[in-house]
């Protein structure tokens, strides 16, 4: 049982490294939501191995190290302010065996939460000009679009948890030895 648990935590601590890797990366304009993300699907095994403690605690220190030495405020900002702890906030939300209905509404509230505050963070506290290319009326449907991108978002991390049951785990299981 010892390996096993051992086997677990280095995989959580080569995921964190990863995840760390790819916020590195977020300074090309283009990329830094993308990047963000996929920091973010390295804590999906660290939740599934070795439960949503242990995805909290690689969260934050991912986070952590992200506000140290990532150059880019954007890529540690996605990453904290939702990329990061969603993936633990959704197994803890999936875990509640919740009506779809109600999963879904939790889910799209916490989200849209995170980025009004992402959102005022960067305009109240960072003075970042909005842009002038819309006025408060694009607002709801900024809001619309976003939330449409998070579902899509939110089905492709649970594709992406299937094939990990189903192809990835096998295969690092041995690799890792649990």
């Amino acid at each position: 049982m010892k390996a096993k648990n051992t086997g677990r935590l280095a995989l959580a601590g080569v995921l964190t490294a990863l995840a760390l890797v790819f916020l590195l990366f977020t300074v090309s304009p283009l990329a830094t939501a993308g990047l963000a993300a996929l920091a973010a699907v390295c804590g999906i095994p660290v939740v599934i191995e070795l439960g949503r403690k242990a995805g909290l605690i690689h969260f934050a220190a991912v986070a952590l190290l992200a506000l140290l030495i990532v150059p880019t405020i954007e890529g540690k900002g996605m990453y904290i302010a939702f990329f990061g702890w969603y993936t633990v906030f959704k197994a803890w939300v999936e875990g509640k065996n919740l009506p779809r209905l109600a999963e879904w509404g939790i889910k799209c509230g916490a989200f849209a939460a995170a980025v009004a505050v992402y959102g005022a963070v960067w305009v109240f506290l960072l003075k970042m000009a909005l842009p002038q290319w819309g006025g408060l009326w694009m607002l709801p449907l900024l809001a619309v679009a976003l939330i449409a991108v998070f579902v899509v978002y939110d089905i492709g991390i649970s594709g992406v948890i299937g094939a990990y049951f189903g192809r990835i785990r096998p295969k690092i299981g041995n690799l890792f030895r649990f």
